[in-house]
């Protein structure tokens, strides 16, 4: 069991590293606008066919091909990925920033336990620090669970949440 909470704790540190896109996911950015059963049953008739869902990626895949040209460049990528980062900051801000100017002081950011909970889960043998062999057993099991949850469909499977010729949000 501690070997499992270590793995997550690790995980999570791991992770925190992105800044933002962490700050997003914690509730700090926007949360992804998911359709709702309504909007995904194009037809009304109360049952979601591959057809109704499949063209939901595609109403995606069109919103991120600006040019319309039906692939997506590197550029028309990036456009997206910038567009859903200022986002992101745009609403941390809002929410963190406590005198209205409009920036982030170091006392508006939102605390974070990321390296004492690294102390916490990585000291196995509770003396209070992390040796060597400690921290290398602890990237070893970041490195594993990060391997295996991002390979987990196999290469060729689109990752969860995407279909096939659908742009990320």
């Amino acid at each position: 069991m501690k070997k499992q909470i270590l793995i997550v704790t690790l995980l999570s540190l791991t992770t925190a590293a992105a800044g933002t896109q962490v700050l997003a996911k914690q509730g700090a950015g926007p949360r992804h606008e998911k359709p709702t059963f309504e909007q995904l049953d194009a037809n009304g008739d109360g049952a979601l066919t591959r057809d109704e869902l499949e063209a939901r990626g595609q109403e995606r895949f069109a919103k991120a091909d600006q040019n319309g040209d039906g692939v997506l460049s590197a550029d028309e990528l990036n456009a997206r990925a910038q567009e859903r980062a200022a986002k992101r900051t745009a609403a941390m801000i809002e929410r963190f920033d406590k005198d209205g100017d409009g920036a982030l002081s170091a006392e508006e950011m939102p605390s974070r336990r990321g390296p004492f909970n690294l102390l916490e889960k990585a000291d196995t043998d509770g003396n209070g620090s992390i040796s060597k062999a400690e921290f290398d057993t602890a990237q070893a099991i970041i490195e594993a669970v990060t391997k295996r949850q991002h390979h987990r469909g196999g290469p060729d499977k689109p990752r969860h949440g995407q279909g096939h010729g659908e742009a990320s949000e």
